[in-house]
């Protein structure tokens, strides 16, 4: 899909070339011509050299500037022609690994090549994050617009206009959309079956605004897919011939099904087993309407999702960690990522589902994203493997999670008794958090309080919340992500709340001490924390709790 023709292959061609001197004015001069996904994942290069310092120019086609114009840190959206310091057009097209590279991977390897000129350089592509945004008067008006109908809002992009290796048959949308409840909305160009609103898309800013008000889209891989996630709306994609994991990233709030096919993430947009009918449409509808159900929960219901990250659990450790949430929580997901070892006398049940990111080394913070994206639930207990809490104490965190509260933090005891954490404090000349009553054996606090940051290794966690700050940072491998967590939550405007109603064991390290240097570890996260927060503690060295108006 495009703004005025809906759809815009990858195949146009683009004027101009690169230079050998840097824009004026600190000014970089970015090309990214097709198509609408392409060219808004390529904005993490943007958002990147804003960081830096950068003033961007993005460059691609008149279709697409309804979408890239929303963008936060794009100062000026033109045509491509002329001269741009980095031409990003066929960086992954002609990738010879894109096949198991990441879109955002390889957007940052071009920038790099190119950049290198100038001694300019990105970094990693972590913390990739494409993001645009609608008006809030816009959004307000539409809503009213669409009062008439039932929600929640589902909109349904049943195809690309371009590939028939992204499209689903209309049919099994229809089967699926009967057992989704609320008011199905169709995107498309040709005429809805029956039982969806038909929206008559013709114009892509019309698309844009649909998308930001919804409560989920169902979709293939095609640019709206890339919109609703960059708008921060829920999705539900289907993974074809182009696999989502290696277009969107663990900090936003999306979910793949597909056809159980041995030849999915081919790469290829004809394809070789039946160029007509394409065994990767055929999805099974209920499938499509389970997940659907399941990621509209959190609007309906206020159940819990458990995530518990491991890196080589001790197998009895992680059996009472879950044996003590079962009768607490919903639903608990078992985030392993590349080197994890599950147990292979793993706890089964019904409750519990275990995932595994591909990548190794990846560090909590990734890895608890990805377990996250995969959990169903209005409230996350993100929780260590080595804490075992006490009857009823995740009733009590949510018992204290009012509508402004985002994390809440509980009592945590060593096995034999004493104070791991009654919360953390900062005292006044001091740029850093103690643990309150470390190794002591009464609380301090008696009753909940707001803090300014508390510890990582137990709290419950609003989604909503979770998601408006993009989850944990990945710049983080170990250590410090929790305050940054905290720190941004309340930059947000949430609150953080610890509560010594609810309490817990915690045995300290049983997964860290197996990871290697943690001295080196530790040395990293708090010279990348004191990179982002050096100025919020030197301003607010006597202010406690701090404010960001620094």
């Amino acid at each position: 899909m495009n703004c005025g023709l809906i759809h815009v292959g990858r195949n146009g061609q683009t004027q101009g070339g690169g230079g050998n001197m840097l824009s004026p004015a600190n000014r970089i001069i970015v090309r990214r011509s097709l198509a609408i996904g392409d060219s808004l994942c390529a904005t993490v290069v943007a958002d990147r050299l804003n960081r830096l310092g950068f003033e961007v120019v993005w460059q691609t086609h008149p279709a697409l500037h309804c979408v890239i114009r929303r963008h936060p840190t794009i100062a000026d959206v033109q045509p491509p022609g002329g001269f741009t310091d980095v031409d990003l057009d066929g960086a992954y097209e002609t990738d010879p690994l894109r096949r198991i590279k990441h879109f955002h991977q390889m957007f940052f390897e071009r920038a790099n090549a190119q950049l290198s000129r100038y001694g300019v350089q990105l970094g990693e592509a972590r913390n990739c994050r494409p993001r645009i945004s609608m008006p809030h008067c816009d959004k307000q008006a539409a809503r009213v617009r669409w009062e008439q109908y039932p929600r929640p809002w589902i909109g349904v992009v049943p195809r690309s206009e371009t590939y028939n290796v992204r499209q689903v048959h209309d049919g099994t949308w229809q089967a699926a959309a009967a057992k989704i409840p609320g008011t199905k909305f169709w995107i498309a160009r040709h005429p809805a079956p029956a039982g969806f609103v038909d929206l008559h898309a013709s114009h892509f800013d019309h698309v844009v605004l649909w998308l930001s008000i919804l409560d989920l889209l169902l979709t293939v891989d095609t640019g709206p897919m890339h919109v609703a996630a960059a708008l921060g709306t829920p999705v539900l994609v289907m993974s074809q011939s182009s696999s989502p994991e290696l277009h969107l990233g663990d900090q936003d709030d999306w979910v793949s099904v597909s056809p159980p096919l041995d030849c999915l993430n081919c790469q290829v947009n004809v394809c070789p087993k039946n160029a007509q009918m394409p065994p990767c449409q055929n999805i099974d509808p209920d499938l499509i309407a389970s997940w659907a159900v399941a990621k509209l929960r959190p609007l309906t219901h206020t159940g819990v999702s458990a995530v518990v990250c491991i890196y080589q659990p001790d197998p009895g450790t992680l059996r009472h960690c879950l044996e003590n949430l079962l009768p607490q929580v919903d639903e608990i997901v078992v985030s392993a990522e590349g080197r994890s070892r599950i147990p292979d006398n793993r706890l089964e049940h019904p409750k519990i589902k275990y995932v595994r990111k591909g990548l190794a080394g990846i560090g909590y913070g990734r890895n608890c994203n990805f377990g996250v994206r995969h959990s169903t639930h209005r409230f996350l207990l993100l929780i260590n493997d080595d804490v075992f809490l006490e009857p009823d104490a995740v009733q009590k965190m949510k018992d204290v999670c009012g509508p402004n509260v985002g994390v809440v933090s509980n009592l945590l005891r060593y096995p034999e008794g004493t104070i791991y954490h009654c919360g953390k404090v900062r005292s006044p000349g001091i740029r850093g958090w103690g643990h309150v009553n470390h190794r002591q054996m009464h609380p301090f606090f008696t009753e909940p309080v707001e803090q300014e940051n508390t510890c990582g290794c137990c709290i419950l966690v609003r989604r909503e919340a979770f998601y408006q700050i993009g989850g944990f940072d990945e710049d983080y491998f170990l250590f410090a992500e929790d305050d940054d967590f905290c720190l941004r939550m309340r930059r947000a405007g949430w609150k953080i709340m610890f509560t010594p109603h609810s309490s817990g064991t915690h045995m300290e390290h049983q997964s860290v001490n197996k990871i290697g240097d943690l001295a080196q570890s530790l040395q990293k996260a708090n010279t990348i924390f004191d990179r982002k927060w050096g100025a919020y503690l030197t301003a607010n060295l006597n202010t406690i709790p701090g404010t960001f108006d620094y």
